[in-house]
């Protein structure tokens, strides 16, 4: 199979600023050393979560080993730094889909990692004592369409089927069905036909991933910020063995192991991806509640809202720089541009998203509930990594020794990400085997290689 391919490049200089990037911390322009260093045994390229959590884990599993992080802009400044703050399991919704597509045992292994990938960030998270705003939160998807309502059902049935009496699968995630008459009473969603609620969290994904890059610093990590790399190639003289050349706009850095944590950005710097990897805009508000239902019990909640022509994602945060509980929205691709796709720009808003995010809430609470649209504080921009069977791809480059690629988390990856690091790492270990009992075979990186051929 055969896919056009999709523009590539480097991230863009200046971004939209961030709701979580405001301020920036002060390891936002971070450079371990004044210059780059000549080599290192692992050079990763990005520092959002995917990144950072490899950083994290091979120092781990080799405490001496030097490693180096390269970022294009600041700290964290991807789409880490600029999501809606969620980390829930909220794939459940396809694994019917999943189901056919890739089988029962591939499904089953997706609904593991994600679970346990969201209860392993929050594990962390506490056993740190990182400062990110963590919270434990219930979490759910609402409904205002009947018909993406009975598929949800028609998901959770499937699921509940296949788990029938499947010891070795441990689900970690209970769910609780809203009736409509509950959805639209206690949830306040006038036109709600049911929900479905489970545990999760909510974070500032920026602080936490900057905090956990501070204890890599302090382990040895060399972090260098605003260090576009252009280009990785294999030495030309000792092709025998694993050697990369990482180019950079600031110098040239040899590496025995180059890891691209790049996400969409990933086909500028290994080619298949470009056909595989669609990048996405996304585009996300911070406003103030509406007149009507500031501190009502429904904002406690986390929410995904699926209408008839659309889906928002929605969190009310305990605390905001505005003083109050700030609401954090984002959505509305469907205004855009082909839905925002192929988009590199994240350093523009699209005015009619911008027009659609500031409304949105009172036409999900309904102008009673909501009252009067508070006021807009800040609104900004990010690029997701979407791939064409919503699947990210980990692994080793065919017949590119020491070339590593963790990438495409289809605008999930603050519950795929920590797990599939994992994954890359014990790759890189040469446990093969292990990873194998857990890692959906969807997952890997040659059917990107294979789709192409």
């Amino acid at each position: 199979m055969t896919r056009t391919k999709i523009p590539v490049g480097l991230p863009r200089q200046n971004p939209t600023k961030s709701y979580w990037q405001t301020p920036p911390l002060p390891i936002a322009d971070h450079r371990t050393t004044a210059n780059l260093p000549s080599k290192t045994k692992y050079a990763i390229i990005g520092s959002g979560i995917t990144g950072t959590a490899i950083a994290y884990k091979l120092l781990q599993e080799e405490p001496n080993a030097t490693i180096v992080i390269l970022e294009a802009r600041q700290t964290s400044s991807g789409a880490t730094g600029r999501n809606g703050g969620h980390c829930r399991a909220g794939r459940y919704l396809d694994f019917k889909n999943y189901l056919e597509a890739f089988g029962r045992e591939d499904a089953l292994k997706l609904e593991v990692l994600e679970e346990e990938n969201v209860a392993n960030v929050a594990k962390l998270i506490k056993d740190l004592g990182i400062e990110c705003d963590l919270r434990d939160v219930e979490t759910l998807d609402v409904f205002t369409d009947p018909v993406k309502w009975e598929a949800a059902l028609e998901a959770l049935a499937a699921r509940k089927e296949v788990l029938k009496g499947n010891v070795e699968t441990a689900i970690l995630t209970k769910h609780r069905v809203w009736a409509a008459k509950e959805t639209r009473e206690e949830l306040l969603i006038p036109e709600g036909v049911g929900a479905i609620s489970f545990p999760a969290y909510a974070l500032s994904p920026y602080k936490f991933v900057c905090a956990l890059l501070e204890i890599c610093i302090q382990k040895g990590l060399n972090l260098q910020t605003n260090t576009p790399v252009v280009e990785v190639s294999q030495h030309p003289a000792l092709s025998s063995r694993k050697e990369w050349i990482v180019h950079t706009e600031r110098g040239l850095i040899k590496a025995e192991n180059v890891i691209l944590a790049t996400n969409a950005y990933t086909g500028a710097l290994y080619s298949p991806a470009a056909e595989w990897i669609i990048p996405t805009r996304a585009q996300v508000a911070a406003i103030r509640p509406g007149s009507n239902i500031a501190n009502s019990p429904a904002l406690k909640r986390t929410m995904i809202l699926e209408s008839p022509i659309s889906g928002e994602y929605m969190q009310s945060r305990a605390e905001g720089f505005s003083g109050a509980g700030d609401i954090i929205i984002g959505g509305g691709r469907r205004l855009g541009t082909n839905g925002e796709q192929p988009v590199l720009d994240d350093t523009t808003i699209h005015p009619k998203i911008s027009e659609y995010l500031t409304h949105a809430c009172a036409g999900y609470f309904g102008r009673e509930n909501w009252g009067k649209d508070g006021k807009v504080l800040q609104e900004w921009t990010g690029i997701m990594g979407y791939t064409h069977d919503e699947q990210p791809i980990i692994g080793e480059a065919p017949g590119q020794p020491g070339l590593w690629i963790c990438a495409g988390f289809h605008g999930h990856g603050m519950a795929l990400t920590f797990q599939s690091a994992q994954a890359l790492v014990q790759l890189l270990m040469g446990k093969e085997k292990e990873v194998d009992k857990w890692l959906p075979k969807c997952y890997r990186l040659s059917r990107v290689e294979n789709s192409a051929q």
